[in-house]
């Protein structure tokens, strides 16, 4: 059964949609960008049902200021409260053990970067998008911008920042996966430019440590957000091995 839920954030309302199930352990998908939660073409609604059907209750939310929810839209780099209210609704109110956590692009970022505040037990994420430079001398990509609020006390919380410049957020996401105690699986889009700028970086020195222990699938698509029919099944298939790896006994 698929109800509408809702629940406060930094003093705004978010709306989300949860799909019941039976099981224990649950998705919580977050949304790229600027996109509702039903995601691109209704696909995160489409892979809720089948999700919840297999067992697997599932949340989807709008983050503040978009779709359904109130607040400003700050964009992803300010998402780590609105993850971590959503997750600690998502447990209340399914009656969750086990939490797996799906995003696409930079709502892949956000949930590495923020994951460790909203207790996430599982991560998959699909196709990250690197904002900024890697922390270091030896990089050359361009600078980030400046960070606002909660996400600038994140990348000083983690290291995420040049010693005379402003928050890399590359490498905040490098030492937020390296120190990482749960599962990581990186879902890659092989023709995607997204995916294979993200593939790129783990083999640099930022991203050594955490390479070493993130599982990488990848499937044979131009698709960043697996839109074709065999995608979808893909897609399917390794949220299903996700969650089955986290069932509670």
């Amino acid at each position: 059964m698929r109800s509408l839920i809702s629940f406060p954030c930094l003093g705004d309302l978010l709306i989300g949609t949860l799909d019941s199930a039976s099981g224990e352990t649950g998705l919580m998908i977050v949304s790229e960008a600027n996109e509702i939660r039903s995601g691109p073409h209704r696909s995160m609604a489409q892979l809720a049902h089948r999700i919840a059907a297999a067992g697997y209750p599932v949340l989807r939310f709008d983050r503040r200021g978009v779709g359904d929810s109130a607040g400003v839209n700050c964009g992803f780099l300010d998402s780590g409260p609105d993850i971590a209210t959503a997750a600690k609704t998502f447990r209340r109110e399914a009656q969750l053990r086990r939490l797996v956590a799906f995003g696409n692009g930079d709502a892949a970022s956000a949930l590495a970067l923020f994951h460790r505040e909203a207790r996430i037990d599982a991560l998959l994420l699909a196709n990250p998008a690197i904002v900024g430079a890697l922390a270091g001398p030896d990089d050359a990509e361009p600078e980030a911008q400046p960070a606002r609020g909660w996400m600038r006390q994140m990348l000083g919380r983690v290291g995420g920042r040049r010693p005379d410049g402003p928050p890399s957020i590359a490498g905040a996401m490098a030492t937020a996966l390296t120190e990482a105690e749960i599962p990581i699986t990186l879902l890659l889009a092989t023709r995607d430019e997204t995916a294979a700028a993200f593939a790129d970086v783990l083999h640099r020195p930022a991203f050594a440590a955490a390479g070493t222990r993130i599982r990488r699938k990848q499937f044979d698509t131009a698709s960043h957000v697996f839109a074709g029919t065999a995608d979808k099944a893909w897609l399917y298939e390794r949220v299903i091995e996700a969650l089955a790896e986290q069932r509670a006994p």
